[in-house]
């Protein structure tokens, strides 16, 4: 039986989709790969050619795009592999299975010595017949992201060398490099690993101190580790950035887990308790007090997340993190403020709030007001001798003399 062409369609857009995807996630070793170091990069574009006619975005909802000013074209990852290597999109696809070690691609024909769906394969659109996906698909796309994420961050790390002490954002946070490596020169790489140690997504920090992470890797309950394994260690210490940490295990000598975000310590604080059960943990606050804020992001999470640990928790005595504190207060403070770690204090004890509003509570009210002076109304109504009890007019109540001295005088 001949198979349909739309599902065919289907199977080829299905193929490409995964090579694109595992090329994105290896967007930045397939730039140098094809181009060279760029001539002038930022955290979101590097540039190349002379007058840096052609771009490519490296971080972003457009990750993975490139486009040539002078010649005016553009587009993906297979799109620039065929510009390169000069070869249609099967060749581009061929080349690109090849490097990133993947296994030979064998495209469905869509008829016999026709390649009508090229263009379709190449602009990455699928035909009606896929247009719409269910949920188990959606996960397994999702779940096929995290995969080619990790993939990516594990060759970029092994790529990368050790991080340079004289790296201006190390100078300028006066912390020491403690393992992590660096790109291109001038990119930092932070990885986030899971508690076997498996990497799962990079952080890279720019000279300037933007911050981002890899396109599609799982951040969620990841971290990084800052000093000797966990197993050896009687305390740990938690905090959210990797500078912190560094400043923590720069003070304390202790190992720190650096979860980067308030959201994300609240996620791994459990995972460390649950391995380390007899470790002392504590947890680093970011104080996050500012001018016309009423809340506290950083020290809110920090008491929450050691509320649900059985940790400490240390706030740092000014606003900003600990490694605010070491470049106003020096190395000693942060270790004094550390040492100084307490339970967090009690929450105190909240009440329901009411659940009914003034006008609804008069309408019971009324009712149950209604209802008792029915049931008093039938009481006495149905008690034959309260009628005795029924009080006579005033002049009804004469005496005996008195009435005499009427009848006398009616008499006369």
């Amino acid at each position: 039986m001949r198979t349909s062409l739309p599902s065919l369609v289907a199977k080829n857009t299905s193929d490409l989709r995964e090579v694109r995807l595992a090329l994105i996630g290896n967007w930045s070793s397939l730039l140098i790969e094809l181009l060279g170091k760029p001539q002038r990069r930022t955290a979101r574009q590097w540039r190349w050619n002379r007058h840096g006619s052609l771009s490519a975005v490296v971080s972003g909802a457009k990750l993975g795009t490139w486009f040539d000013h002078e010649r005016g074209i553009g587009g993906g990852p297979l799109e620039l592999i065929a510009r390169e290597q000069n070869s249609d999109w099967r060749g581009a696809a061929d080349w690109a299975r090849r490097w990133l070690g993947m296994p030979q691609w064998q495209p469905s024909r869509l008829l016999s010595g026709q390649d009508d769906a090229a263009s379709i394969l190449l602009s990455g659109e699928a035909s009606e017949a896929t247009a719409v996906q269910s949920a188990d698909e959606e996960m397994a796309w999702e779940e096929q992201q995290r995969f080619y994420a990790r993939r990516a961050a594990t060759m970029t790390w092994e790529e990368a060398l050790p991080a340079d002490p004289s790296h201006p954002y190390l100078q300028r946070k006066g912390v020491k490099p403690y393992g992590i490596r660096m790109e291109l020169l001038d990119v930092l790489l932070v990885p986030l690993r899971d508690l076997d140690g498996t990497i799962h997504t990079l952080q890279r920090i720019y000279e300037d101190g933007t911050k981002r992470f890899l396109s599609g890797g799982a951040k969620a309950g990841h971290f990084t580790l800052i000093g000797e394994a966990l197993e050896n260690a009687h305390g740990i210490l938690l905090c959210e950035g990797w500078a912190t940490g560094a400043t923590a295990h720069e003070a304390t000598g202790l190992p720190v887990i650096a979860a980067m975000d308030a959201g994300n310590l609240l996620r791994v604080a459990p995972l460390i308790r649950d391995r380390f059960p007899d470790a002392t943990l504590v947890i680093l606050a970011d104080n996050d007090q500012k001018p016309g804020r009423d809340t506290n992001p950083g020290v809110n999470a920090a008491m929450t997340a050691a509320r649900a640990t059985n940790a400490l928790i240390a706030i740092p005595s000014i606003p900003g993190d600990f490694n605010d504190l070491a470049a106003v207060s020096g190395i000693d403070a942060v270790r004094h403020e550390i040492w100084a770690a307490a339970p967090p204090p009690k929450l105190s004890p909240t009440y329901p709030l009411p659940t009914l509003d003034l006008m609804t509570v008069r309408g019971r009210l009324d009712d149950q007001m209604a209802e008792f002076m029915a049931d008093v109304a039938a009481y006495w109504g149905d008690d034959q001798l309260d009628a005795d009890l029924v009080p006579e007019a005033p002049w009804a109540a004469a005496s005996t003399s008195e009435e005499a001295m009427l009848q006398g005088t009616a008499c006369c």
